[in-house]
């Protein structure tokens, strides 16, 4: 038996979510309503953020095994394999969307033209995905002491960075591209008639043309659900505090508040020097960068801060790079894929389902040629990541209801207070947010709303059809671990203490 030691304190935890979650990346869509994205940020908090962790919180301290012990203890071995699967196809989405980024501000080091090309773009995220995963395949102890000193480097001195710049700027006297008056808290599509769609752009394209108002305000909120994602990896460590009941909510309390002025803050600074029409989704943030430093006559620190912006998109790719691909190891390696996907080298990295994730990202990369318009490509990506992360919401918000009734007994390290609502907040908010996902932004206004919805449709069931695959021809002699152990990745953790 294994003996869980209550080291952790409620503010470590806290700071976890945070590296977890925060991210600069996302803030140039947003960034082009101003004021009005503090009311964009602080819904989702509420709709989504809270009941994500408070749910997961939950099920962390409960069973063993992270999102697929939960949906498998839930739903059986099929779904729980369904669930580690789609999680995992999510982040190889995710990896050409944050390297994109990464490429925006290489571009910066040589030309801010390269920035557009999807050819460049294509090939920066090929070079720097397979150097991340080379360093992965040299182990675990080290990948982990870098990524964490490339995420202070990389977002938190950037997001520091663009707060100073933003209040040195209407401090001494600069106009703000964005209006800065009461009014403008409340997003203009509260307002008016003017429509949008998925927060991309003020103008919609010619189709879905009934996105407007209200409605079109709720199309914004939700696509910046998944700005909050990620939080429920770290709910498994709630366990490890001293008096989980008492200080889980404290951390999720202090967590919000951080990651909301990581969000909001440098938001409002990208809207005070970026016109909101001419804010790329990719390279948002190095256009804000160039501007402040350009009209404070320190050119030179651009490329300082495209250097840093690299590193920082490197650690979040570090980070994630074996993670996930271990969790897949973990359920190959209990009976459910072939034993080529169980292959490890002399360190026991999972190396063959690191190159075939390699190989993945680099033919979605190819999107970024094959689709003219680099903030296109972009968003086609992130659409997908984020119907394939709420479908794994779904799943767990579902979880942890069934599991209230199946396994009542089983001992919560942290029990969620009024779980019914929070599950059921969350579980609805998720099913809105997948739905308003299949709205097609501007960028695509030349194709038809049914092609835009089929081509998302395509790429969700294409990569949903594996697990279903593997788990009809499973095979015995695909199970390495004693049945013993397989169950121990997946019990209740009252079973292991």
């Amino acid at each position: 038996m294994s003996t869980t030691v209550k080291t952790m304190g409620w503010l470590t935890l806290s700071f976890m979510m945070v590296a977890a979650v925060a991210s600069i990346r996302s803030l140039p869509t947003m960034a082009v309503y101003g004021l009005g994205s503090i009311f964009l940020y602080l819904i989702p908090a509420f709709f989504f953020f809270i009941p994500v962790a408070l749910v997961a919180a939950e099920l962390g301290t409960g069973w063993n095994g992270g999102v697929y012990g939960w949906v498998k203890q839930a739903y059986g071995n099929k779904m729980g394999f369904f669930s580690i699967w789609y999680l995992w196809m999510n982040v190889i989405t995710w990896y050409p969307i944050v390297l994109a980024f990464a490429a925006s501000a290489v571009a910066y080091l040589f030309n801010p033209e390269l920035a557009k090309s999807g050819v460049f773009t294509a090939i920066v995220i090929v070079v720097l995905y397979w150097l991340s995963t080379f360093v992965a395949l040299g182990g675990l102890s080290s990948l982990s002491k870098l990524s964490s000193w490339f995420m202070v480097l990389g977002t938190l001195l950037p997001a520091l960075v663009l707060i100073v710049l933003g209040v040195v700027w209407l401090a001494t006297g600069h106009q703000s591209e964005a209006p800065l008056t009461l009014d403008a808290l409340i997003p203009d599509i509260f307002k008016t008639k003017e429509t949008v769609v998925a927060g991309h752009h003020r103008n919609a394209s010619d189709y879905w043309q009934e996105f407007s108002g209200i409605l079109g305000g709720l199309v914004l909120i939700v696509g910046n659900f998944l700005a909050y994602a990620g939080i429920e990896m770290n709910a498994i460590h709630a366990r490890s505090l001293s008096n989980p009941q008492g200080q889980m909510p404290k951390a999720i309390a202090l967590a919000a508040i951080l990651i909301a002025l990581i969000f909001i803050p440098p938001t409002l600074a990208i809207s005070f020097v970026v016109p909101a029409d001419s804010t790329s989704l990719t390279a948002g943030v190095m256009q804000a960068y160039t501007d402040f430093f350009t009209r404070f006559h320190i050119d030179w620190a651009i490329k300082i801060m495209a250097v840093l912006l690299i590193i920082g998109a490197l650690g979040g790719v570090l980070t994630w790079t074996a993670g996930p691909s271990a969790g897949l190891l973990m359920v190959a390696r209990s009976g459910e894929m072939p034993l080529w996907w169980q292959k490890t080298n002399s360190k026991g990295v999972q190396k063959n389902i690191l190159f075939i994730q390699a190989v993945i990202v680099s033919l979605l990369a190819v999107l970024y040629v094959v689709i003219p318009n680099v903030s296109a490509a972009f968003w086609m990506l992130s659409a997908i990541a984020a119907q394939i992360y709420l479908s794994v919401y779904i799943l767990m918000f579902l979880s942890a209801l069934k599991l209230r009734k199946t396994q009542p007994n089983i001992k919560r390290g942290f029990r969620c207070p009024a779980i019914g609502f929070w599950a059921r907040l969350g579980l609805v908010a998720s099913l809105f947010a997948m739905l308003l996902g299949f709205v097609p932004p501007a960028q695509y206004s030349h194709m038809s709303p049914i092609t835009y919805i089929l081509i998302l449709l395509t790429g969700l069931i294409l990569f949903a059809i594996p697990p279903f695959i593997f788990h009809a021809r499973k095979k015995p002699g695909w199970q390495v671990m004693s049945a013993d152990e397989v169950k121990k990745n997946t019990a209740p953790l009252q079973d292991l203490d």
